[in-house]
């Protein structure tokens, strides 16, 4: 009995002696190694002096045994990236142990300094996992940096103009003052902070080409999502304003885009030009694309989608529209009607003199892509002069096939196989919302423009040449695929 007893005993001592070395001894095997969930870990294209969204990855021991190691960053303190290794923070840390099927979450973000260039610039630096082994483990790091002009609440108060060699970074809003004219040269770049906009009481020339357009956009350059960068995002930044005393303005091979609004036109005289837009895009933004009460405004060739109200607002004073693409598909909501035509606002008359669209394609979602509320009669102006539109050679998605202002008009019907979203080649949600536009063989706009436009506007958006008879309707002519 004695002699069983102490054998209970001892196979007990072996078994806590064996549980106690599973539970506190680490392997200095080589054998025994980490794995990570990258080896390397990348970063987008970052503005110096900008600290970069985090990263994560994951570092795991699969193995039987504990594994303990030093990490440190391979370029040390001077290193533009920072590490947090399970909350422990610093270009250094000593002694970190990892459990058998245990694992640790790595937090990195950049840095980058000037280079003094324009160029693009690649830094580079390893996190080092230094085991007890002495093996070395390496997980990489890469950002790309881009320098940049950084303004904060800066008012221009002379004629200025912007170039490309350095993407302009605002805070606190742009103000253009009255008097002044700011310009922005081909392939100029503002990239504007959340809630940061373009203010103009002068004058706005915006010029691009179409190898260099003018961009305007918000300042995250990173992801909300692997698959989902901010950039396909709205209300990144605010949008660009002109004000009532502002005149002239003038945008040519521009991209605008993930604002709250996209171009605002205060009340102002519509004897005189607010604006005029060529060969460019409105796209993606909260509120209405293209705003304007009681201005005189000149839109071709031009881009205006998926806003979450109206891609057309106007209110009042004259607008003209030709070959544009007027499409309403935002993402995660249904979105308003693509085109919104008034004459009065919060009780203020505001005649609508001229509103014309033509060889345009106006759709959308909602199953009437033109509406508004239009008053037959104003108090001191002629009968029937103060709600005049008209819309010819463009399709149109209505059922107001009988409306006596459309001429030459293809009708799509709400609910039809072909319609809406159909007309464009790419017609999933996501590459609708990557500004894809272009059209599909079987489009509805395909050959109906009018033959005298054509004369103006003989090359699209991208510069593909129009036919002279039988172009299509919008801005992108049909290109076989």
């Amino acid at each position: 009995m004695g002699r069983i007893c102490n054998l209970l005993t001892l196979a007990s001592v072996i078994i806590m002696s064996a549980a106690c070395e599973g539970r506190g001894e680490f392997t200095s095997s080589p054998e025994y190694r980490l794995t990570f969930s990258a080896d390397t870990v990348k970063f987008d294209t970052l503005f110096t002096s900008v600290t970069s969204a985090t990263a994560v990855f994951m570092v795991y021991n699969s193995t039987s045994a504990g594994i303990r190691a030093d990490v440190m960053m391979s370029g040390g303190d001077s290193s533009p990236f920072r590490l947090n290794v399970d909350g422990e923070g610093g270009s250094y840390m000593s002694g970190l142990e990892i459990e058998p099927g245990d694992s640790l979450f790595c937090f990195v973000t950049a840095n980058l300094p000037d280079s003094g260039q324009p160029e693009l610039f690649w830094a580079r630096d390893s996190v080092a996992f230094i085991l007890e082994s002495g093996v070395v483990q390496y997980v990489q790091l890469d950002a790309c940096g881009r320098n940049a002009r950084f303004l904060h609440g800066m008012r221009i108060m002379s004629d200025t103009v912007f170039t490309p060699d350095y993407p302009y970074i605002i805070y606190d809003s742009l103000w253009v003052a009255g008097g002044v004219t700011l310009g922005l040269l081909p392939g100029t770049e503002l990239y504007f902070h959340k809630g940061a906009g373009l203010v103009v009481e002068g004058t706005l020339i915006a010029e691009g080409t179409i190898e260099h357009p003018v961009l305007m956009r918000g300042d995250r350059i990173d992801r909300l999502f692997s698959d989902l960068p901010y950039d396909l995002l709205s209300e990144q930044w605010e949008g660009v304003r002109l004000c009532s005393g502002s005149f002239g303005n003038s945008f040519s091979f521009c991209d605008i885009h993930g604002g709250e609004f996209g171009i605002r036109a205060d009340s102002s005289r519509d004897d005189r030009l607010k604006f005029s837009m060529v060969s460019s895009t409105v796209h993606n933004v909260a509120g209405n694309g293209i705003e304007t009460t009681g201005a005189r405004i000149s839109v071709a060739n031009s881009q205006l989608t998926n806003a979450g109200e109206h891609c057309v607002s106007i209110t009042g004073g004259y607008a003209e529209f030709n070959y544009c693409t007027i499409a309403s598909f935002p993402l995660w909501w249904l979105g308003e009607s693509a085109v919104s035509l008034n004459n009065t606002s919060d009780g203020v008359s505001w005649p609508l003199f001229d509103a014309g669209f033509r060889n345009c394609i106006i759709t959308g979602r909602q199953d009437e892509a033109i509406t508004g509320m239009l008053m037959d009669s104003i108090s001191g102006y002629p009968s029937g002069s103060v709600d005049c539109y008209s819309v010819s050679n463009s399709l149109v998605m209505t059922s107001d096939t009988l409306n006596p202002r459309f001429s030459n008009v293809v009708f799509e019907r709400p609910g039809d196989e072909r319609s809406g979203a159909a007309n464009f080649r790419d017609r999933t949600v996501v590459d609708t919302y990557r500004s894809v536009f272009m059209l599909d063989s079987l489009s509805s706009a395909r050959g109906i423009s009018d033959t005298v436009s054509v004369r103006y506007w003989p090359e699209d958006l991208k510069g593909v040449p129009r036919p002279a008879h039988g172009a299509d309707a919008g801005c992108f002519q049909f290109e076989p695929y």
